[in-house]
Formats: structure tokens, sequence, C-alpha cells
């Protein structure tokens, strides 16, 4: 049985995540801790919960017992740095169990595409600014994972920019490879839904490396 520790549970992705979960495993997920005289609650279709802080490295090795997977579906908000998705990435790695080589598969973010001029779409004129820095800091992560030479299992999956919370559930997906000139992606669109059944093939089927996913 594999165990899968999903971080940002609670979130529109995780909670589609949840529902469409794929057999054959043990679904832990990561909430924020609580009244510590009260159970974590446990969210709708998961196995349990376990208590996530990503700013403590106790409990997140704690979290990170027994885990042979970590989705990372939490979205930072406000004024984030450039570096903080590579902080939260390096923070699941130093939290692993010693005994495993987790797979960290990431939701990833259109800011990261290439446009095959030797600029990301986070630099283009058409880029919302309102989400400027995470566009910065979700291409500073593809970069890493894709320079790493350490033998840490990772999966990046990105979404195109028009990534629909209420988007129409279509049951299937688009899955591209990465390239230099990723541009003919900027048109492309997916439900959070669609995108979730990507996310539980990623799981199923233990997918590394980088992943564009569209209806």
């Amino acid at each position: 049985m594999t165990d899968v520790l999903l971080l940002g549970a609670t979130g529109r992705t995780g909670s589609f995540l949840l529902n469409h979960r794929p057999a054959g495993i043990l679904l832990h997920a990561g909430v924020r801790p609580g009244d510590a005289t009260r159970p974590l609650p446990v969210p709708e279709h998961a196995d349990d919960a376990r208590a996530i802080d990503i700013d403590d490295p106790t409990r997140m090795r704690e979290a990170l017992t027994g885990i042979d997977i970590v989705v990372n579906t939490i979205r930072l908000r406000e004024e984030i740095a450039a570096t903080a998705l590579i902080d939260l990435h390096d923070r699941i790695v130093d939290a692993q169990d010693e005994s495993k080589t987790p797979l960290i598969v990431h939701v990833g973010g259109a800011g990261a595409l290439h446009m095959g001029n030797g600029r990301r779409f986070w630099q283009d004129p058409a880029f919302p600014t309102v989400t400027l820095p995470r566009g910065v800091a979700h291409a500073a992560l593809r970069d890493h994972l894709e320079s790493e030479t350490a033998p840490h299992r990772w999966a990046y999956l990105i979404p195109p920019p028009s990534y629909q919370p209420e988007g129409q559930f279509t049951g299937s997906f688009r899955r591209r490879p990465p390239a230099a000139d990723e541009r003919t992606f900027l048109q492309s669109s997916i439900s959070y839904e669609d995108f979730a059944l990507a996310l539980a093939d990623a799981i199923r089927d233990a997918w590394t490396g980088t992943h564009l996913i569209s209806a």
C-alpha cells in the first residue's frame, strides 16, 4: 500500500484530488494543527489527517513518517519571495523519512512556462500583475527542480494560464512534455477538477519530471 501525504488538503485542488483519489493508496490529509485537546479534522475521502506546519521541522518530520509520495497543492499567497517555493520544497526534502526517498509532486504555475526566447511567461506583459510574485517563484522552483543532481524524486505539473476553479469537469486531460517553446500551451485551459485527475494519475503511476496539463 502506498502512503500519500496531501499538503493543502482543504484547498480547492486538494479537495478535488480527494474526490478522485486513486485506488490502492492510503491518503493522509495534511491539515493545520488546531486545538491540541481535540482530534484533527479528517477531510472527506481522506483516510486520516496529519498535522502540518511548514515552519516547524519537527512536526514536518512527524507528518512525513512512512510517506511514499507527497502531493503539494499549497498555494502560497501575498508577496512571496522568489525563493519561497524552493524553500518549501527543500523543507519537504529535509523532513522526509530517512528510510524512504518519497516522490514529491508539485502543482506548478503558468509563470514557469518557456516563451521560446529565453524568457518566461511571468515576464510577458499578458501575465497578471496580481499573481506576479507566484509566477516568479514558480519559474525559480521549476529551474531548481530541473537542475537537481541529487537523487530526489519529483514531478512538476503545470496548468495553463486559464486554470478554472469552477470550470467544467470533462473527466479527461491532456499531458504534454516540456519544451524550449511552450507558447502554444498558453491558449489552453483546464478546470481544477480535471487537473486533479492528472494528479491522481501522477500518484498512481509515479510520474517524474515536468508535465504540462490541459483539457
